[in-house]
């Protein structure tokens, strides 16, 4: 079976679909896993898949996608761990959590060891202000600190970290704060992204890497719209990615399919999985000034993020 990357797909656990799998090849078309698909469903035409653990993207993943070779860390671009104190209210609090781990993903990428500590401390005690203590814990703390000298130990603690959190609030019916706290870890991946790019004609892959996410936030927004929510939380993240849902859904959705497996159709060491993949004839493409449209909207959404509210 086959769905357009912008189809609906309701009820769906929050899968964000990116190209994880093209981040550590280098090329495109690589297939994305998404574990344990229970249930699959056929209604009216309509493909709706249910009871999926969601395998959403950690933002180490996300931006592990970006070749980082060539890049040079920048501990401006972060949001820094002494503004924690600035916020008050759970809506706030999710949002800079969501930023606050994706910077633990850029220092952790980066091997910069001090400050991969300092976000993890800092995701520790604002995970433990929002009632999510027990995600990340004092043996992940224990075990940062004793692999320190070992990037890869760090990326691995920076992606726990973010699936535990996801996974509790699932297991405790905390839809809207995975709406809340992956919407600011979206954004602020897409806001290290763009200030990565300084010239627009020689940043070839990491612009593919940007439109990609032409998928990514068509089923986040799809996600936060199927909860049928009046908290104020998940509104306020809908409204927030408006305008950059937006630009995406103006960008050349290009001409390929993306295509889907069941668990029958995969080999044997794929039982159990959804496989999902595009080849390089469906990748969207991003224009130069839809490139500069982005950047400002997502600039300007991050400071308001990351604003004391």
């Amino acid at each position: 079976m086959k769905y357009p990357g912008n189809s609906c797909i309701p009820l769906i656990a929050l899968i964000i679909i990116i190209m994880t799998g093209a981040c550590q090849s280098g090329k495109k078309g690589s297939p994305v896993l998404i574990e344990d698909l229970d249930e699959i469903e056929t209604a009216g035409g309509i493909e709706s898949f249910h009871q999926i653990y969601h395998l959403y993207p950690s933002p180490g993943e996300m931006l592990s996608a970006i070749d980082m070779s060539d890049m040079t860390f920048n501990k401006s671009l972060l949001h820094p761990v002494d503004q924690l104190d600035r916020y008050h209210d759970s809506r706030a609090k999710s949002y800079v959590l969501g930023v606050y781990m994706t910077d633990l993903a850029y220092a952790a990428l980066f091997g910069r060891h001090e400050e991969a500590l300092n976000y993890l401390e800092t995701v520790k005690t604002l995970s433990e202000e929002i009632n999510i203590n027990e995600a990340v814990d004092e043996s992940m703390i224990k075990k940062a600190r004793e692999n320190v000298e070992y990037l890869d130990s760090l990326y691995v603690i920076s992606n726990d970290a973010f699936m535990n959190i996801l996974t509790f609030c699932e297991i405790n019916e905390r839809s809207n704060s995975v709406v809340m706290l992956s919407a600011g870890a979206f954004v602020e991946s897409l806001f290290l992204a763009v200030n990565m790019i300084d010239d627009y004609a020689t940043a070839g892959y990491l612009l593919q890497h940007l439109a990609d996410q032409k998928y990514s936030i068509d089923n986040f927004m799809m996600f936060a719209l199927s909860l049928e929510t009046d908290d104020p939380g998940v509104e306020s993240a809908i409204r927030d990615l408006e305008k950059i849902h937006s630009i995406y859904n103006g960008i050349t959705p290009g001409t390929g399919e993306v295509s889907v497996k069941s668990p029958e159709e995969t080999d044997e060491a794929q039982i159990k999985k959804l496989v999902t993949g595009s080849d390089s004839s469906g990748q969207p493409g991003l224009s130069e000034a839809e490139f500069e449209s982005l950047k400002t909207a997502v600039i300007e959404l991050r400071t308001r993020m990351v604003g004391a509210c």
